[in-house]
């Protein structure tokens, strides 16, 4: 499977935590797949050798205005104070949507496979919250338990 392929399969799922590894090399992403999927259960997704990771936030400026305070950042707290109006940071996942998209014949990836040596590759990952932008070597994509709690939250089954 092309790192395209494993890339797309992070499209419309919920994204529950990403950053670097703590060998600080890798950048990692998890999420759920959910539904009716043979697929089901809660993946990783290891970006290997990650040279950029750059992340900008998509959260418009009057909805990051009305989100400044500390109760979006806790759902409980955001309930009892009437769910005002704004992006709540708390609910802890963001969907990928619009979802990956592969850079193909990426500038940035081209400079660092010739400085570094090995190919790299450049994909652009943009979520409700975040655009990230990521150079690296590999994906590997693992499965690593059931659970998919926040998928089957988030997700209207199509009847």
């Amino acid at each position: 499977m092309s790192i395209n392929e494993r890339l797309e399969q992070l499209f419309d799922l919920p994204i529950l935590s990403h950053g670097f590894a703590p060998y600080q090399r890798d950048y990692v992403l998890e999420s759920e797949i959910g539904g009716q999927s043979e697929h089901r259960g809660h993946y990783r997704f290891t970006f290997t050798h990650c040279v950029t990771a750059n992340l900008t936030t998509t959260v418009r400026d009057d909805t990051w205005r009305l989100s400044w305070d500390d109760r979006f950042i806790d759902y409980a707290h955001w309930l009892a104070a009437g769910e005002p109006e704004g992006y709540v940071w708390g609910v802890n996942w963001s969907m990928a949507y619009p979802g990956p998209s592969y850079v193909a014949d990426s500038t940035l990836a081209a400079e660092w496979s010739a400085r570094l040596g090995h190919a790299m590759h450049e994909a652009i990952i943009e979520t409700n919250a975040f655009r990230l932008q990521l150079v690296f070597h590999d994906l590997h994509v693992e499965r690593t338990g059931d659970e998919v709690a926040v998928y089957d939250q988030v997700t209207i089954p199509i009847q």
